[in-house]
């Protein structure tokens, strides 16, 4: 019998996802590993750098998230890095400093050069022993940098600090599904944290050591993913990330399809670009679980859903091809077609072990969703978070990923430049 090339893609899949699922799984049912933390000593000086572009609608309350951090004034400095926006956030963040005079912010003004250079601008005059770089249409709060550097203090081999990521007021069912995914997302920066292998340091507020970051250059101005660059180049050199869900961050989510796949198509590609930067760290004993388990997962899990997306393609098409000469033979008579149809069902003629491939995963994942949920210590029935939302992401957002990850190939093959919008 013929094994055909669906069950082998299917089988390979199967047996990869349910490989990485019981190592998951192992993780988090042994936490020995975990990061210990002790109470802040003293208060180190500590700066909060905001880059901004044209955050008009936001820039506004994410300085006042700033100012009502539970820590001395005269310890914390904010600098503004304006890139070049063309509406009024410069006007608004020089009001703003204005109106808040016993607050030390400054505000650097220019031209659009990008995320990276606005962030080595204010890096470069930063005074800070510790340092975060706040997105402007981020919110942080108050007790974050009272429950992140005792992590620091803790080992000096700590670099950076992430706090618990999560959509803030989701309105529309698109908002939902990804307040969804951020959970499920810090979930797994959880268990990364545990095995030390965090490849990313989100944006909104993660914290690090100024001194490493200065000593290794700053950010990487090229990159279309700063946060993740600078994150994978800490790990190159053995530094130490750390998860935690003591200081929480909120951050607006797209609210229209194409602002979201423009976003995660950034988000992957740059995950891609890097991961190949870095390639020499993959299958590298030097780095353990990181060089063995998360770098090559972060290519493969788009290899995985494109191979699966091409590979339903090709059937979907050789089965309207068949359906198209049959009913050519009945030259297209769908009418008789249908009035002499019978339905013929046959129990044992199911694809059992199909239809247990589809269940195991699916139990999988509700078990990640729900637990997500849990260890997040977030009711799934709570202002707005439906079920309705929960579902689409079950069963449509790995679809829409899988078109992020197609377009993502294209860019690729057909060697479309990367864009930070």
């Amino acid at each position: 019998m013929i094994v055909k090339f669906l069950d082998v893609v299917l089988f390979g899949t199967y047996f990869l996802l349910l490989f990485f699922a019981i190592f998951w799984l192992l993780v988090l049912f042994f936490p020995e590993n975990e990061n210990k933390k002790k109470k802040i000593v003293g208060t180190p000086f500590f700066t909060v750098i905001v880059p901004a572009y044209n955050e008009e609608k936001s820039i506004v309350e994410t300085l006042v998230s700033i100012i009502k951090l539970d820590y001395p004034k005269d310890k914390i400095e904010v600098i503004v890095v304006n890139d070049g926006s063309t509406d009024t956030t410069q006007h608004l963040v020089e009001e703003f400093i204005a109106e808040n005079p016993g607050n030390d912010i400054r505000l650097i003004n220019q031209n659009n050069q990008g995320k990276g250079h606005a962030l080595n601008v204010g890096l470069e005059i930063a005074r800070g022993e510790y340092y975060a770089c706040l997105d402007a249409d981020s919110f942080i709060s108050p007790n974050a940098i009272k429950e992140m550097l005792p992590y620091f203090q803790a080992d000096e081999n700590v670099a950076s600090v992430c706090p618990l990521l999560k959509v803030r007021k989701p309105g529309s069912v698109l908002q939902k599904v990804q307040w969804t995914e951020y959970l499920v997302n810090m979930f797994y920066k959880l268990l990364n944290s545990k095995i030390d292998c965090i490849h990313v340091t989100p944006g909104p507020f993660s914290v690090y050591r100024t001194k490493i970051i200065k000593d290794l250059g700053g950010y990487d101005e090229k990159t279309i993913t700063e946060d993740l660059e600078i994150a994978i180049r800490l790990q190159k050199h053995h530094y130490k990330l750390v998860q935690t869900f003591d200081a929480v961050v909120e951050t607006v989510a797209p609210n229209s399809l194409r602002t979201l796949f423009k976003q995660r198509i950034r988000w992957y590609k740059g995950s891609v670009d890097n991961t190949i930067n870095y390639r020499k760290i993959m299958f590298n004993k030097e780095y353990g679980d990181f060089g063995f388990l998360r770098m090559p997962t972060i290519i493969l899990s788009g290899v995985i859903a494109i191979t699966v997306a091409i590979t339903l393609l090709r059937e979907i098409f050789i089965k309207s091809i068949q359906w198209f000469h049959a009913l050519r033979a009945i030259n297209f008579d769908i009418i008789t077609l249908i009035k002499n149809y019978t339905f013929d069902f046959n129990f044992l003629s199911l694809p059992f072990f199909k239809l247990i491939i589809a269940a195991t995963l699916f139990g999988i994942s509700f078990f990640i969703m729900v637990y997500s949920y849990r260890v997040i210590k977030e009711k799934i029935r709570n202002h707005g978070r439906t079920l309705v939302s929960m579902i689409s992401y079950l069963f449509l957002y790995g679809l829409f990923i899988t078109f992020v990850w197609m377009y993502i190939a294209f860019m690729f093959v057909s060697h479309k430049k990367n864009r930070w919008a």
